[in-house]
C-alpha cells in the first residue's frame, strides 16, 4: 500500500463498523498530512510552543495503535519505542500507517466487542501501572481520538513551518459535528 486515498474509508463502510471506518479515516488523514511536509518539518521541534517533533508525536500515536494490534487479551500502553527510527522517517511512518489500515480492513467485526485488559501508567510522581478492563472497540476509539489530538499538535508545528493543512486536520469528530450543525 504505497498511497492512501480518501475513498478507502468510504469503501470500507460496507464491510465493517463505524468505529473501524473512523479509525481508517483518521489514519488516512495522518498519512495524507505526511505528504504535505518534508523531512526537516517532520523532525523540527518548535520550542517553546511544542516540545516534541511531528515525528515524535506520530511515533507515540502509532505505538498506541500497535499496542492494540498486537494484543492477545492485554493491551500494554507502557510499551513505547521512544527514539525509534519512525520518529525521523516519514517513509517509515507512512509504511506503518498503511500496515495499520490494512490490519483494520481485515479486522473481523465480531472481534470488536471482545474483552481486553489494558495496562498503563497513571502517576507522574512515581512509577505505577494500573490494569483495567475494556473492549477492543473502546480502545480503538481511544487511539483514534488520541491520534487526532496529536494531529492538532502536528498542525501547530506545520503552521510554524509555513505548511498549510486541511482545515479538518486535528479536529475531533464531536467538534466536526458541532461545526456542521452551525
Amino acid at each position: 500500500m504505497n498511497n492512501i486515498h480518501p475513498d478507502l474509508a468510504l469503501e470500507s463502510k460496507a464491510k465493517t463498523s463505524p468505529v473501524v471506518v473512523g479509525c481508517i479515516e483518521t489514519l488516512s488523514q495522518g498519512y495524507e498530512f505526511l505528504e504535505l511536509i518534508n523531512d526537516d518539518d517532520y523532525v523540527y521541534v518548535a520550542q517553546p510552543h511544542v516540545s516534541s517533533s511531528i515525528g515524535e508525536h506520530y511515533r507515540h500515536w502509532i505505538d498506541l495503535f500497535q499496542a492494540i494490534q498486537h494484543q492477545s487479551g492485554k493491551i500494554d500502553y507502557n510499551v513505547r519505542r521512544r527514539g525509534h527510527r519512525v520518529e525521523r522517517s516519514i517513509s517509515l511512518a507512512k509504511q506503518e500507517i498503511a500496515e495499520l489500515i490494512q490490519w483494520l480492513f481485515n479486522l473481523p467485526h465480531q472481534q470488536l466487542n471482545q474483552n481486553v485488559c489494558v495496562e498503563t501508567e497513571i502517576m507522574l510522581s512515581q512509577t505505577h501501572s494500573e490494569e483495567v478492563k475494556s473492549t477492543l472497540v473502546r480502545e480503538l476509539t481511544f487511539a483514534t481520538l488520541h491520534a487526532t489530538h496529536h494531529f492538532a499538535m502536528a498542525k501547530v508545528v506545520a503552521s510554524l513551518r509555513g505548511v498549510q493543512t486541511q482545515a479538518s486536520f486535528g479536529v475531533a469528530p464531536a467538534t466536526a459535528s458541532y461545526q456542521r450543525a452551525q
